[in-house]
């Protein structure tokens, strides 16, 4: 009986060793699952932020790299600026104020103002056609006229370059050939205004026949109807502050075109004549 109870309680206190080492196995590798799974949610969560972090660093350059576009008054008011902190010539800087079309050659004045001059008006063009020709066109707008440039005071060569060219179907009657040849031969004065006998007494020069005509619309219908083209010598009002000259293209019931060669827009509508008549100094048609 003593020996039964002896081996008893060995077992006994084997099976409380057993169960205690199971129980400490178990909470071991409870504890390194727990531990695992804690050191996987801290790298997935630091990955998280690192992800997040890479977004807002793109956000930001993004943000950096890609400024506000420039509106078309702030780009005027920063090319008048620059104009004048450069020094260029009061004529051209006032370019803006009369006409915003003209920002692009006042702002590429100081690279381009000493390129050479184009040959040709360009291509494309029909001969008895009269072609919109701007004076402050980059090709010929630096060019020299009087004191000034083509671009600040050659309305008037602009004009007679359209009416030549368009009638003779010569290409090459650019407006700063016809400034030079209104320099050279004294048709502009001293504060470079184009002298009205220029559009009169200059076309010879390309074969052309010119002639003054009275305001009456009749007639300048009929003219224009002929295809003979109309440079009219305007002061004050749509087209200028001072002085100015046009081009009449056309008249079709009512409707004139009008070439401005200093405005796009003035360009790219019609007009009656009763709104121009009390603008009109003098006028001049044209033919072969």
């Amino acid at each position: 009986m003593g020996n039964n109870r002896r081996r008893r309680q060995q077992v006994h206190r084997q099976l409380v060793i057993l169960g205690g080492f199971i129980v400490l196995i178990a909470a071991t590798v409870y504890g390194f699952g727990m531990q695992r799974s804690k050191k996987d949610e801290t790298l997935a969560a630091a990955k998280i932020e690192a992800d997040d972090a890479k977004d807002d660093s793109w956000k930001a350059k993004k943000t950096i790299t890609e400024p506000k576009e420039e509106t078309a008054a702030q780009r005027l008011a920063r090319v008048k600026k620059q104009a004048t902190a450069s020094g260029y010539p009061k004529g051209v800087i006032d370019l803006l104020d009369k006409n915003e079309e003209t920002v692009q050659f006042v702002e590429d004045y100081g690279k381009k103002k000493d390129n050479p001059n184009a040959d040709t008006i360009g291509s494309g063009f029909t001969k008895g056609q009269i072609p919109l020709l701007l004076q402050w066109d980059e090709r010929w707008g630096y060019a020299p006229y009087g004191t000034s440039i083509v671009a600040v005071s050659g309305c008037g060569p602009t004009c007679l370059s359209m009416v030549v060219s368009g009638l003779t179907g010569d290409w090459s009657v650019t407006p700063a050939k016809v400034a030079a040849y209104g320099s050279e031969h004294g048709f502009v004065d001293e504060d470079n205004n184009t002298y009205w006998r220029f559009m009169e007494e200059a076309p010879a020069n390309w074969n052309v026949s010119a002639r003054e005509i009275p305001l009456v619309e009749q007639q300048v219908a009929a003219e224009l109807q002929a295809g003979h083209p109309v440079i009219c010598s305007v002061g004050p009002g749509d087209f200028t502050d001072n002085g100015h000259f046009i081009v009449l293209t056309g008249y079709n019931n009512g409707a004139l075109t009008i070439n401005d060669p200093f405005s796009q827009k003035n360009s790219s509508r019609t007009w009656t004549f009763s709104e121009i008549q009390d603008q009109i100094a003098a006028m001049w048609v044209y033919s072969l």
